[in-house]
């Protein structure tokens, strides 16, 4: 993946409409296996969830995913991370939190996230050095050491 391809920019509420089509193609499937309610509303509520923070991925100019990021004196915090399904298995993901391990490994913070349990991206962020610290009924709470 081209690193130069890949851009950021601010979310705003006129991204609603892509960021609701994208919960529901990255993130249903895993709530209805987890044996969480799925609806409008709940969708809604996770993606107005630190919405502050909340940048969308551009790949040549076309938004393809989201990530939530906020950070302090002492951790960052990756909220959430989606990828539309065109685009996943092709390195982005990866990439992303690369830049943002590099960015925690110089200001020598670790960086924290959780994944729902039977998301297979967990995987990938034990491969980058993420360990499980904590678990509640639906998820793993990881971060870097």
């Amino acid at each position: 993946m081209n690193q130069e391809a890949l851009t950021f920019k601010k979310a705003t509420k006129e991204d609603l409409e892509f960021l609701l089509w994208l919960r529901k193609e990255t993130m249903v499937e895993h709530y209805i296996k987890a044996g969480k309610k799925v609806n409008k509303e709940n969708l809604l509520s996770r993606i107005n969830h630190h919405f502050e923070h909340a940048k969308i991925i551009l790949l040549n100019e076309q938004k393809i995913g989201l990530l939530k990021v906020s950070e302090s004196n002492t951790e960052i915090e990756i909220h959430q991370i989606q990828v539309a399904p065109n685009y996943q298995n092709k390195g982005i993901g990866r990439q992303i939190i690369k830049s943002i391990l590099q960015e925690s490994s110089t200001k020598k913070i670790p960086v924290k996230l959780s994944v729902l349990k039977i998301n297979k991206a967990q995987t990938l962020y034990k491969n980058l050095g993420f360990a499980i610290y904590d678990e509640n009924e639906y998820s793993y709470f990881m971060k870097t050491s």
